[in-house]
């Protein structure tokens, strides 16, 4: 993602949601379907980038091999707790938050219950309902605990991938995807 999306490479967030379309998905967030527009990714970094205030939070969407991914390339509302047990409701969710430098977070949650949590610079130090379940993966993409993973972004993407079958592609990201503006606040059905 490095060499194709340099600035969302920087911090972002994918989450993949098994089953659902993309506009339930996004409906779960709290996005009407009114407001669903396609949305290229580039343009809602840049404006990121060049805003002066709070940034403008957006949500994109895309399917991939039965599974809905969702990009938050300015925020990452999927981590809340009240998001992903919402957004996990009778399914599954694997999402991956990354902060270059700051934060590798890989989570694993089903029927909004935290099967397994864990940031990358520490995978010995997981949490969850299940947090063993995905050693043998984890050791697969170098997040063994024993030898710090050398592009931790890399690995939790990797397991994501392990974990989902699916791998997304720069050509996935190229383009438009259905998306919608976030309000800042939470929707009230979800707080």
């Amino acid at each position: 993602m490095r060499e194709t999306q340099p600035d969302l490479a920087e911090a972002y967030c994918l989450s993949y949601v098994r089953g659902l379309s993309k506009a339930a998905a996004l409906g779960r967030l709290g996005v009407a379907e009114r407001d669903l527009r396609s949305l290229p990714i580039a343009e809602a970094v840049e404006a990121a980038l060049c805003a002066e205030g709070r940034p403008p939070m957006t949500v994109h969407a895309l399917s991939v091999n039965g599974w809905t991914v969702i990009v938050e390339p300015t925020g990452c509302r999927v981590t809340r707790p009240e998001c992903y047990r919402t957004l996990s409701a009778e399914t599954e969710l694997v999402s991956v938050r990354v902060l270059m430098g700051h934060r590798y977070e890989f989570r694993w949650v089903i029927d909004g219950v935290l099967q397994t949590f864990f940031d990358a610079r520490a995978p010995q130090v997981r949490r969850g309902t299940r947090p063993d379940a995905l050693v043998a993966q984890m050791g697969a993409v170098g997040l063994d605990g024993r030898t710090p993973a050398t592009d931790p972004g890399a690995a939790v993407l990797a397991l994501a991938d392990r974990v989902t079958g699916v791998r997304i592609r720069s050509s996935h990201l190229a383009g438009p995807l259905l998306g919608a503006e976030l309000d800042a606040a939470l929707p009230m059905a979800q707080r």
